[in-house]
């Protein structure tokens, strides 16, 4: 027998009944002497299927590979995990979040052998599979759907969540993000390069990170002091992306005008005509910036200050890799397809290494190259066998994630229990079990969402329909004026003129007239020459938009702003007025010495606070479907929230802002809501001893101890009607709740 086998052997067995069973049957049906004891046990294992999951053969060559590994090492391997610790595991490691109450009770009570395999199955086929995995592939893109960033980080959001909803092929969804150009409307992959608009050479730094899990980003200014990377290496790497202008283009260029005359030359009036043309068209397309790349011939300069005896500064530097397998473009050949091919080559070893490496550390907690994005070609893994087959696993999976993924759970370390000691820097970890961690701040989040709301998964795949119609507006805008010709847009612009100019003079009279108002303190008059200018301004730009489009492309900027809310923004209103501060507490506090700046920086900061709640209790969705990062002081920054600014940053360090907020903040008090699902079950349970097997599988997917049981019991002989809040809160705040068994 093999020692993997062996190993897990006596793991498999914690119903000694089940053992004697099937041992007898054994017996029954075969001659010991003829049967050999290897076969007798391998006849129990297969009837052990309640505590392993039946398993894989690519999964068993995992646990042989380990098991090998162990017994050099000197390592004992963990012992099974319990159908509850697995039960956890498996709903926040695949679909992020814990399971229903309905969920726990139906897989903990049935008794199919086959139940964990089949399990994993319907997590993976399952909608919260992609807002899982969102998560994990955002923080890594740092894609960002919040204010800050434009329409086109919306669609890149969308266009990732679908891939992942496909379970798009993994190379083929990098060869989508560095190939892709055009608009939102033709891709939300063109995000990837919009993520970095204006800093190409960041980006290449960013993207090789991410892919290759090699950080070169030393070398942009001086060769690697560590690595054999040299700065000309990073230019050239960076010339095969060099190219991508993230500002876009409208169907036309500039010189179309400057050509648009008779045989180029242009007379006064020409160029006045020109002027006035870009004026307006740069307010026409303002909708549109961030929206577009394009593919441009451009190649990198080496820096002014370049040292180096190769080449001499401001030389142009021409594509090629800095390792792997050699590559640069031929003649006539697109450069970011040569990039992009042999980025996902397998005969690239490091981008297959890469993904495998992030999704073991995914799975088990640590990687087996750690750290996972620092590689270098003295990096060797604590177990090289099995980050090899691990490799060739994916190659031979297509890069298809789920399938990769589907390995790993069924693997016999992934259901085996914990380790609870932290690895310390440097020191490697062996894989006796997973690693014991704490939830992800998603995790938290939708853990919460499924006590309150219960099953939520099924909206990661509603449309996003305001999106939606936000690109078809922007689209259309597009499609009209890159439909025009050049010479037509002068014309409709010079037919738009006198009244145009007639308003522009007007709004810079009032302009200074409410400057001077101002500078006299007559704040009153210059608040009403400032709103009859806006006024003047808005009829100018929508002005152009008539002249330029026509009425129709002006109805499909009127619908743009309509979905991008721009119409609908208002100033927020004072904080400290007589309507929202009571007389009483004005009072009070000024009895107390506060001033009245005091007071109204203690109310904004309420009110802020105010905000932040409603926020939290109005928005119970998947954490995938609200703009990420969310904003300081809402409850994912709070668990630590990546907020997209560098590679996989996020938090899971514990503070006492968490253990308050679970005690006593806002998802703690719609958790005990009477329109709670959690609190609707507690409710049901018609005795005391019910409901604590109520709170106990809702919050840690398991029934208490028959010592928890008795405290607990005792503690509501006490407390009376009192003790089930109690009781929740307590169990709320326990460690158990917070990590990942």
């Amino acid at each position: 027998m093999k020692n993997h086998t062996r190993l897990g052997f006596l793991d498999r067995f914690r119903d000694l009944s089940l053992m004697k069973r099937f041992f007898i049957l054994a017996m029954k049906s075969f001659s010991l002497s003829t049967l050999g004891l290897k076969s007798v046990f391998a006849i129990l294992l297969l009837a052990a299927g309640n505590t392993f999951s039946a398993g894989l053969p690519e999964s068993a060559k995992i646990d042989e590979i380990l098991a090998r590994h162990w017994q050099k090492q000197g390592v004992t391997p963990n012992t099974a995990a319990t159908d509850e610790v697995f039960l956890r595991r498996i709903y926040v490691d695949v679909v992020g979040r814990i399971p229903t109450l309905e969920e726990a009770t139906a897989f903990l009570n049935s008794q199919d052998p086959a139940k964990r395999g089949k399990l994993i199955d319907s997590l993976l086929g399952s909608p919260g599979y992609a807002s899982r995995q969102f998560h994990f592939f955002a923080d890594l893109l740092r894609l960002l759907t919040d204010s800050r960033d434009s329409i086109a980080g919306q669609a890149y959001s969308e266009w990732l969540k679908k891939a992942l909803n496909e379970n798009r092929p993994y190379d083929q969804m990098v060869r989508e993000l560095l190939t892709t150009e055009g608009g939102v409307w033709d891709s939300g992959a063109i995000g990837f390069y919009m993520r970095d608009r204006g800093m190409p050479l960041d980006h290449l730094a960013a993207t090789v990170q991410v892919f290759l899990g090699t950080r070169i980003e030393c070398a942009q200014c001086h060769n690697h002091p560590f690595d054999k990377w040299t700065q000309m290496d990073y230019f050239k790497m960076a010339a095969f992306t060099y190219g991508m202008d993230t500002r876009g283009d409208y169907g036309f260029q500039k010189k179309d005008f400057m050509t648009a005359g008779k045989k180029g030359r242009m007379d006064a009036e020409m160029r006045e005509d020109l002027k006035m043309t870009r004026e307006k068209l740069g307010e026409v397309m303002k909708p549109l910036r961030y929206t577009q790349i394009s593919v441009t011939d451009k190649l990198p300069k080496l820096p002014h200050d370049y040292q180096y005896s190769d080449a001499k500064p401001g030389d142009t530097v021409m594509p090629a890799v800095m390792f792997g397998h050699a590559r640069s473009p031929e003649d006539g050949e697109d450069r970011l397809r040569t990039f992009a091919e042999w980025m996902t080559n397998p005969e690239n070893p490091r981008f297959t290494t890469v993904i495998a490496n992030r999704l073991w550390k995914q799975v088990m907690g640590a990687g087996l190259i750690e750290p996972v994005d620092e590689m270098m070609d003295s990096t060797v893994p604590v177990n090289a066998e099995l980050m090899s087959y691990l490799s060739d696993l994916m190659v031979a999976k297509g890069y298809n994630l789920k399938s990769f993924l589907r390995v790993l759970y069924n693997s016999e370390v992934y259901q085996r229990m914990p380790s609870s000691k932290g690895v310390m820097l440097g020191e490697a970890y062996h894989f006796p079990g997973p690693l014991l961690r704490r939830m992800s701040a998603e995790q938290v989040w939708d853990s919460m969402v499924t006590l309150r709301s219960g099953n939520v998964d099924a909206s990661v795949l509603e449309t996003n329909e305001a999106n939606e119609a936000r690109i078809a507006a922007l689209e259309s805008l597009y499609d009209a004026v890159s439909g025009k010709e050049p010479m037509e847009i002068v014309a409709s612009v010079k037919a738009s003129a006198g009244g145009t100019e007639s308003s522009s003079k007007r709004i810079q009279e009032l302009t200074r007239q409410a400057g001077e108002a101002r500078q006299a303190g007559d704040l009153a008059k210059a608040k009403a020459l400032s709103s009859e200018v806006n006024k003047l301004r808005s009829q100018v730009r929508d002005e152009a938009f008539v002249s330029i489009l026509g009425e129709e492309g002006a109805e499909a900027f009127e619908q743009e702003m309509k979905m991008s809310g721009k119409k609908a923004k208002t100033k927020s209103k004072p904080v400290m007025t007589k309507k929202n501060v009571p007389r009483e507490e004005l009072r009070k506090m000024m009895a107390e010495g506060m001033t009245r700046q005091q007071i109204r920086e203690k109310m904004e900061a309420e009110f802020k606070q105010s905000k932040t709640t409603r926020l939290t209790l109005s928005n119970l969705t998947r954490a995938s479907e609200l703009p990420s990062p969310a904003p300081p002081g809402h409850f994912l920054r709070l668990f630590g929230q990546s907020d997209r600014e560098t590679i996989d940053n996020a938090n899971k360090e514990a503070a006492v802002p968490q253990a308050l907020n679970l005690m006593n903040g806002p998802m703690a008090g719609a958790l005990m809501g009477s329109d709670s699902v959690f609190s609707r079950n507690v409710a049901a349970a018609p005795r005391m001893e019910e409901k604590l097997d109520t709170i106990f599988l809702s919050l840690l997917t398991r029934r208490p101890t028959s010592n928890e049981r008795q405290l607990l019991m005792g503690v509501a002989a006490e407390r009376g009607d009192r003790a089930v809040e109690d009781v929740i809160h307590a169990v709320l705040n326990t460690g158990e709740f917070l990590f990942v068994r």
